[in-house]
């Protein structure tokens, strides 16, 4: 089942460093010029010199971020795309549909089941900078959890939040978070998010509320101008490549991540890793108010394909929120999202599924921030 809530309501350069492609193939980014004591993830130790991310590996180079770009986007197909609140118009439209009673009642259910018999069938101007270093907080992860209200402060209180859209004529409520991008706008979340899927269409009036808290917008309400799905969701409901992306427009003269921060962004990497995976899931025995976290190993979907699995009892509107892998190494609550929560199994209430970003999310992800 996707983990979406929803009802319907009737009538109604890569910020400049670094980007690094590890030996085994994996691409990390962080958007920090520099870190250090990163152990325990490819390639986690070499970091830019002379302003530029290096290859890891035995390929070692300076490589520009922009040319990591073109390398991976030469020859492909423009992403499939719609656009979202565009004019100063559109965007106050959106922000006055989204009351505090539509947030609030977009909970209901929006299921569909995963077969368990295939393999391919989820007031900004004035805000303080969320990353601002605290000297309070600590690096040292949570404790693992299945489930329990997050409580332990930094960023990713700040880059995590509700993802509000309307799809299909119904309202739906996501969890999201914001990436590191060069235009400092992007946020990803589940495709089911974004789009209905096969024989669907793109979300209309999409609206992300980061830092999210018992019915709070700390960093305000941010609009949409461009949407991102990868064509095996949008095409084929395909919970492998469950991903897309959004592109916000400013507010009040300021860019998303330069409110909210970013978290860093990971492809290739081992689905083994301990992952965290964050969300706001509204149905019982949650209820939207609070940002969730589970915490433990992850594992493979046992009737296979890439995604990611964690022993997790969040409900629907958790979907979208991120599986955070090095939670805590690129400083409190900073870590590197590798997937993000996607699906399932019908029948399953402790344990949920993650599509794990690979070569299909890599790209998509490069061509979205060019938008």
């Amino acid at each position: 089942m996707l983990l979406t809530a929803g009802v319907g309501l009737a009538p109604t350069a890569m910020p400049a460093s670094p980007a690094r492609a590890t030996a085994g193939g994996a691409i990390l980014a962080d958007g920090l010029d520099h870190i250090g004591g990163l152990t325990g993830l490819p390639g986690a130790a070499v970091r830019p010199t002379g302003g530029g991310p290096p290859l890891a590996g035995p390929a070692a180079g300076v490589v520009r971020p922009a040319d990591i770009a073109a390398e991976i986007t030469r020859g492909q197909p423009s992403p499939l795309s719609a656009p979202g609140a565009v004019s100063i118009a559109e965007q106050r439209e959106v922000e006055r549909y989204w009351t505090a009673e539509r947030r609030d009642r977009a909970f209901g259910t929006h299921i569909t089941d995963r077969s368990n018999t295939t393999t391919d069938a989820a007031t900004a101007a004035a805000a303080p900078f969320a990353d601002d270093p605290d000297p309070g907080l600590s690096n040292t992860p949570p404790p693992p959890s299945d489930g329990t209200p997050y409580t332990q402060g930094g960023l990713v209180t700040a880059t995590t939040g509700r993802l509000f859209t309307t799809i299909g004529g119904a309202d739906f409520a996501c969890s999201a978070s914001v990436v590191t991008s060069p235009g400092r706008d992007l946020v990803v979340t589940a495709g089911h998010c974004l789009h209905g899927g096969a024989g669907a269409q793109f979300a209309q009036r999409v609206a992300f509320v980061p830092g999210y808290a018992d019915g709070t917008l700390p960093y305000g309400i941010w609009t949409a101008r461009r949407l991102t799905v990868t064509p095996g969701w949008a095409s084929g409901s395909n919970f492998d490549v469950d991903a897309g992306f959004a592109l916000f427009n400013t507010h009040g003269g300021r860019h998303l991540e330069d409110v909210a921060g970013a978290q860093g962004i990971a492809f290739g990497l081992s689905g083994t890793y301990p992952q965290y995976s964050f969300g706001y899931p509204r149905l019982l025995p949650y209820d939207g108010s609070q940002l969730i976290y589970c915490a433990g190993p992850g594992s493979a979907d046992p009737y296979g394909g890439p995604s990611i699995g964690v022993g997790c009892r969040m409900t629907a509107g958790a979907s979208g929120g991120p599986f955070i892998t090095g939670f805590g190494r690129l400083g409190p609550g900073h870590g590197w999202i590798d997937g993000v929560v996607s699906y399932a199994y019908a029948g399953s209430t402790d344990r949920l599924y993650g599509t794990h970003f690979g070569d299909g999310v890599k790209l998509l992800y490069y061509q979205s921030y060019r938008l």
